[in-house]
């Protein structure tokens, strides 16, 4: 069976009663290898749902999940935060369940989230940032149109280890139609 294409994936916000759904994905190993948060418990995965509501209150982001068309089911999620109404610009996330990757569904619908982004808000800038061991998503990345711009060479530690990351950016005029 083939995946849904990205014009039937559903891009729903992050509601309290989707706890269970970012539990799972970010409590997988696989999910998290290369992802900056993870969480060992649903109570403490409170704790990001508590973000979500809070950046979506103050207008300094907006998470979505992935949606199955047919059957509704979470596949994954996509979202920004850190907004600088100043600057006009924030950081893209994204991920999903390991059962969904290597069949192009992240490549369908990061378009379809940018320009929902884009369409609702007044920012000119996203900033996604890649752990370099991740040459899928940096892959990804360039495939739908952001542009590499360097690496913070051990910039952080993760797992007791210095870790490096991929800059890349999108900006509006980037996008087709410059939304």
């Amino acid at each position: 069976m083939s995946p849904p294409s990205a014009a039937n994936l559903i891009l729903s916000p992050i509601q309290a009663n989707d706890l269970a759904h970012i539990y799972r994905g970010l409590s997988d190993p696989d999910v998290i290898a290369y992802y900056g948060v993870s969480y060992d418990s649903l109570a403490a995965c409170e704790e990001q749902m508590d973000w979500y509501a809070e950046i979506t209150r103050s207008g300094s982001g907006a998470w979505f999940l992935i949606r199955d068309p047919n059957t509704h089911e979470p596949m994954g999620a996509v979202g920004y935060n850190d907004a600088d109404p100043q600057h006009k610009c924030a950081e893209l996330g994204y991920w999903l369940y390991p059962e969904y990757w290597g069949k192009g569904i992240m490549g369908e619908i990061l378009p379809q989230a940018l320009a929902l982004i884009y369409r609702t808000t007044d920012l000119h800038r996203l900033l996604a940032v890649v752990e370099e061991p991740n040459t899928r998503s940096a892959r990804l990345l360039e495939r739908v149109g952001f542009h590499y711009e360097g690496t913070a060479r051990e910039c952080e530690i993760k797992a007791g280890k210095f870790i490096s990351l991929h800059h890349y950016a999108i900006l509006r005029s980037d996008l087709p139609g410059n939304l």
